[in-house]
């Protein structure tokens, strides 16, 4: 091979390296080996609980019911029943379709005192289940409200006390809006899924006391959301294109090594070789085959003659002269070609 492929050769590797490099970095800065999600945000926003503390007839209060108020207690003997309206709102950052349903339901829970522990805890549903349809709305609002016999968990709780002889324990009744839904949008022509679970809790205090009866509540307020990866193929065919651009740089790297190693062996022949016309006639020498190029250079450092190299249609021949010895090595024109 002449210095002119070399040098070509040289600059293919160079384009080469040049080429993947850029690709490789245009797709790393522009995330294709990243996953890409399409993610839609929910808030259960300005969701709130009320209720009001039916009486039974008594001499102390002329009101039928009391108010809701903050920190405010109850006399838990003259509780008749507890009316709790509900008022749940979600908004999305995206239009959503599908189906959601949701009931009411309360679980009596009996707790050691002062402590997380539970001794026993029972679940009723109050109400139906409901099922209602939207289409494309970026918010909907659920309203229900109940009536609760407090009285018919208290008796329970106290039931249970009394049996196991645990007077200490405390109970708490919780009742929940239970929220299920399987909803769905569109973002950025990708679907999404989005089921949500969720509860609206009010807790009361379950006693034979007569006092302290103070009702809490828990609505959830904090922004939510759902992903989905999109096309996850996407990530792994990118990332195998990546692999395979770090391959070919490698493997370009490496030819400019040999290449420009080969190239400078051959300008250091270029030295020592000179091209002939006509291979001369070695009659009068002791010819000497040899069987690689290199044994024809162990003897050309010890007559420091020039190689005469002679090009052929099949064959190409380098021939070393000496006084009486001629060294003669025969290469295919098959092998010069890889050279």
């Amino acid at each position: 091979m002449n210095s002119k492929k070399y040098f070509l050769i040289q600059i293919l590797c160079v384009f080469g390296i040049i080429l993947f490099s850029c690709i490789d970095l245009y797709m790393y800065r522009n995330g294709y080996f990243e996953e890409k999600k399409a993610t839609l945000k929910y808030q259960e926003d300005e969701s709130k609980i009320d209720y009001k503390v039916y009486l039974k007839k008594n001499d102390f209060f002329d009101q039928e019911y009391l108010e809701k108020k903050d920190g405010k207690s109850y006399i838990a003997s003259l509780i008749k029943y507890i009316k709790v309206d509900y008022d749940y709102n979600i908004k999305f950052d995206h239009p959503v379709s599908g189906d959601y349903r949701y009931y009411i339901s309360a679980v009596i829970e009996s707790k050691k005192s002062n402590s997380e522990n539970s001794y026993w805890d029972e679940e009723y549903k109050i109400t139906d289940e409901k099922s209602m349809s939207i289409k494309e709305l970026s918010e909907f609002s659920i309203h229900e409200n109940v009536d609760v016999d407090y009285n018919i968990y208290n008796s329970r709780l106290n039931s249970f006390k009394k049996k196991y002889g645990l007077s200490t324990a405390e109970g708490i009744l919780k009742i929940y809006l239970n929220i299920d839904s399987k909803l769905k949008t569109t973002i950025d022509e990708n679907e999404v899924n989005v089921p949500i679970s969720s509860k609206m809790m009010i807790q009361v205090p379950l006693s034979e006391m007569t006092i302290d009866a103070v009702v809490e509540e828990s609505v959830p307020s904090d922004v939510k959301e759902v992903s989905v990866i999109i096309d996850e193929n996407r990530v792994e065919i990118f990332k195998t294109l990546g692999y395979i651009y770090i391959g070919a740089i490698v493997i370009c790297i490496i030819l400019l090594i040999y290449v420009s190693k080969a190239k400078d062996n051959l300008n250091r022949y270029d030295g020592i070789i000179v091209n002939i016309k006509k291979i001369p006639d070695l009659n009068d020498y002791n010819v000497i085959s040899v069987s690689s190029f290199n044994e024809l250079l162990d003897a050309h450092s010890e007559v420091r003659m020039p190689i005469n190299f002679f090009k052929g249609e099949y064959k190409s021949y380098f021939i070393l002269l000496s006084d009486k010895n001629a060294w003669k090595y025969t290469m295919s024109r098959r092998k010069m070609e890889r050279m």
